[in-house]
């Protein structure tokens, strides 16, 4: 019974991820088209980027909040009904103001639906199942570009987001069943009826660990999107390759994210998160070493595979370092941090290549990649004293 309960959740989950994905990476391919019908210039994106990321942090860091008065399932599905809103509204914007307005239910939404769900993974899953489930965020977002394509050529940018607006209603609708028959309330029961007393551990207090924590979150959601964004300008702009093969470059950096949060998550279960994630920091420093002194595409694909399991492993052993009184908060805090880092860091990258090298992307990496490496290490040593 534990087990098919756990399964049925598991493969809800999964599946939010995967749809969280999907509309995540659509924007990308669909803004060329959007802006031409429009009449906007190319860098107007950026307006949508920062309001989604803004309004994506609030809804996380107010997670611990509202989790007092709402379960964390009904969280998720209040959060996927904005998005369905937002994107619904993208398909039928008559001009970039309405567009605008409608990001901000989706920022929303994907921060309620992120965060929530991270949170009751991290509670009720082992490091194994988070790994996977950010592997269906990467399976969303690889798909995504493919199907907004596809409808693009077919019947139109406007086609493409009302189609990914169902597959997040049909979604939500599973969701809305599942919580109708129980399902989700019956797994907590079965749950904590075979939990065994816990020891008396001492958890992390101090704020600065808490910071600390933050902080690694916010670096690394600067670290993975600053990569994948901006190799390809480096590449074309500054080293001379050609857009065939610059392109290459970050299907296979996304491939490898995606593929190696599949492989680790067999390995989590046989392997300490801690001990995961300083692998993962060794293989990026390793593959971050080969783009700068050589540019070849094995190290994208190494730096790729390294990046994989920090995060979720990150997130997972969260739970070990702090107090399960503070855990949702904390968790919500930590997706929060993430977008802001995404959307904060990758744009000061963008100045300072802008303005100083396009070659400084890989040393700017590397040293981001080194301060969270340093400040996870101080967080590993502050629990084992």
């Amino acid at each position: 019974m534990i087990g098919k309960y756990a399964y049925i959740i598991l493969a809800l989950i999964y599946t939010s991820f995967f749809a969280l994905g999907v509309s995540d990476g659509a924007f990308g391919v669909a803004w060329p088209r959007v802006r031409y019908y429009m009449g906007l210039p190319l860098e107007q994106a950026g307006i949508a980027i920062v309001i989604h990321s803004f309004f994506y942090a609030l809804a996380s860091s107010r997670l611990g909040r509202v989790s007092h008065f709402i379960k964390l399932e009904k969280i998720a599905l209040m959060g996927m009904a904005a998005i369905i809103v937002g994107i619904a509204g993208y398909s039928l914007s008559p001009n970039f103001t309405v567009f605008a307005l409608m990001v901000v239910p989706v920022g929303i939404g994907s921060g309620m639906v992120d965060s929530s769900l991270n949170s009751y993974a991290v509670k009720f899953f082992s490091s194994r199942q988070i790994n996977w489930l950010h592997c269906f965020w990467g399976l969303g977002a690889t798909v995504s570009p493919m199907l907004m394509t596809h409808m693009i050529l077919s019947s139109g940018w406007r086609t493409g987001y009302a189609s990914i607006a169902a597959i997040h209603g049909l979604v939500a609708v599973v969701v809305a069943v599942s919580l109708f028959k129980g399902l989700w309330k019956k797994m907590e029961k079965i749950r904590a009826a075979c939990e065994q007393p816990a020891l008396k551990k001492q958890y992390l207090t101090k704020k600065r660990h808490k910071f600390m924590t933050i902080a690694v979150c916010f670096l690394y959601g600067g670290i993975e999107y600053s990569t994948g964004f901006w190799v390809t300008s480096v590449l074309l702009e500054s080293r001379g390759l050609g857009l065939e093969a610059a392109r290459m470059y970050p299907a296979v950096y996304y491939a490898s994210i995606m593929a190696g949060r599949m492989a680790f998550g067999f390995l989590a279960n046989r392997f300490s998160d801690s001990a995961i994630i300083r692998l993962g920091f060794l293989l990026s420093f390793a593959g971050l070493a080969i783009m700068i002194f050589t540019g070849n595409i094995l190290g994208m694909a190494l730096t790729g595979l390294g990046f994989a399991p920090i995060f979720p492993c990150f997130i997972h052993v969260t739970s070990g370092r702090f107090d399960s009184k503070i855990l949702t908060k904390l968790v919500g805090y930590e997706i929060a941090a993430l977008g802001a880092g995404t959307a904060i860091l990758s744009s000061l990258v963008g100045q300072v290549l802008a303005h100083v090298s396009l070659e400084a992307l890989f040393p700017i990496v590397t040293i981001m990649v080194a301060l969270a490496f340093l400040s996870n290490e101080a967080l590993e040593r502050a629990v084992r004293k």
